[in-house]
């Protein structure tokens, strides 16, 4: 059944897309379980003041999936609402379907695992596929027609959550999201949350498998995350992994960079290397300053510009509220309480200045793009068939050039 509907056609996207990446500031991942649609409505208007297009927002599978073959009728009035509000501010929408590793913590429903507490296969257990394209379609349907879509994003880093089995299953499960959605939503382009693991290990989940079947070439890249990159606020990192992901595509379209940002330090503070979690595994990160975070996004913006990207979303809108930080994932995963580009309280900070300049350029053709550069010196299987030690080597001539 379809809830929503806008038969309007969809309006030609700008040469780069701005946009953000979306939890609330006060419920962040609780989000559909403490539903402020104020909230959601004074952010998103705030977004859009700062020359923000397009709005990408997430729908954590606990809460979307609940029991096998179950999509509560009230998360999807949820999300035609929260849609809603984005599309009266003026904002297009990304719904990402399938969330389950978000932030530092995998968020497995508990119907998922098995007796012993292990997820079960998202990618080859029947009932778990069935129920994921339920979910899929489901949510496609409700938003069938609303020209204020302006993609949907079938799933979000998931290589992270669970090791596929082979290149083959990760093509059949992207593939049967894909038939899903467009079941569900004829013609709205359909995207994939690849981050650098699908560039840098062989996850089983490549670029040009993707390309085929979706519609966008999409990557997440962060230097705080990556020992390739040259420190922890390396703007050239972002630029050549979006590179990059547009060669290993051959689609010949530019590239969207879904995520970048850098988390920041309380305002006033030098920048502080701290010991973090990521993932289980202790890993040293960087609070940037708030200038320096500012400095950084200014630079991966240009960056992108003048290397043939599509567009850049920023991790993310806002801080979170400090009443979240004795709950997961915010307990173990310090950087992540802070990605924001406003505060916790939502007063801006500097780098809101920076996103305001850059798009009021855009708005006046002062941004300088220019095609993306050749990256690739060798053919695709062969960049796959050592893909870490490809990434550095290319990545130390994107340097040298």
């Amino acid at each position: 059944m379809t809830i929503h509907h806008d038969s309007q056609p969809r309006s030609p996207l700008p040469r780069f897309e701005l946009g953000c990446n979306y939890w609330p500031r006060t419920s962040a991942m609780y989000m559909w379980r403490d539903l402020d649609l104020g909230e959601v409505r004074a952010d998103f208007a705030h977004l859009r003041a700062l020359g923000v297009r397009t709005v990408r927002f997430f729908l954590l599978t606990e809460d979307f999936l609940p029991a096998p073959m179950t999509v509560p009728k009230a998360r999807l009035s949820a999300l035609v609402e929260v849609a809603r509000v984005a599309s009266e501010e003026k904002l297009l929408s990304i719904p990402t379907l399938i969330t389950i590793n978000m932030s530092g913590k995998f968020w497995w429903p508990a119907w998922m695992r098995d007796e012993h507490g292990a997820p079960r296969s998202l990618f080859s257990d029947p009932t778990l596929l069935r129920s994921q394209a339920l979910l899929v379609e489901s949510c496609a349907r409700a938003l069938s027609g609303d020209s204020s879509i302006r993609a949907f994003d079938l799933s979000n880093e998931i290589d992270d959550a669970q090791r596929l089995p082979s290149r083959d299953a990760g093509w059949l499960w992207v593939a049967l999201l894909a038939g899903a959605a467009r079941r569900g939503a004829p013609g709205v382009p359909l995207q994939f949350g690849a981050h650098l693991p699908s560039l840098m290990a062989d996850t089983h989940m490549r670029i040009d498998d993707l390309a085929g079947l979706l519609d966008e070439d999409c990557m997440h890249a962060y230097p705080l995350y990556c020992d390739a990159a040259r420190g922890f606020l390396d703007a050239e990192l972002v630029p050549f992994a979006c590179a990059l992901t547009a060669e290993l595509a051959a689609r010949g379209r530019a590239p969207l960079m879904h995520e970048f940002g850098i988390c920041t330090a309380p305002p006033g503070s030098a920048g502080v290397t701290i010991r973090d979690d990521f993932l289980g595994t202790p890993r040293s990160q960087y609070l940037a300053s708030e200038e320096e975070g500012a400095l950084y996004y200014q630079r991966v913006l240009e960056r992108l510009a003048a290397t043939g990207a599509a567009g850049a979303y920023a991790w993310c809108y806002g801080d979170y509220a400090p009443r979240l930080f004795a709950r997961p994932p915010f307990d173990t995963a310090i950087r992540e309480r802070s990605f924001g580009l406003v505060r916790a309280d939502a007063r801006e900070k500097p780098v809101c200045d920076v996103i305001r300049a850059f798009a009021s350029r855009l708005v006046r053709n002062q941004v300088p793009f220019a095609a993306a550069p050749k990256v690739l010196d060798v053919g695709v299987e062969a960049y796959y068939a050592a893909p870490e030690a490809n990434f550095r080597r290319l990545y130390a001539r994107w340097l040298g050039g």
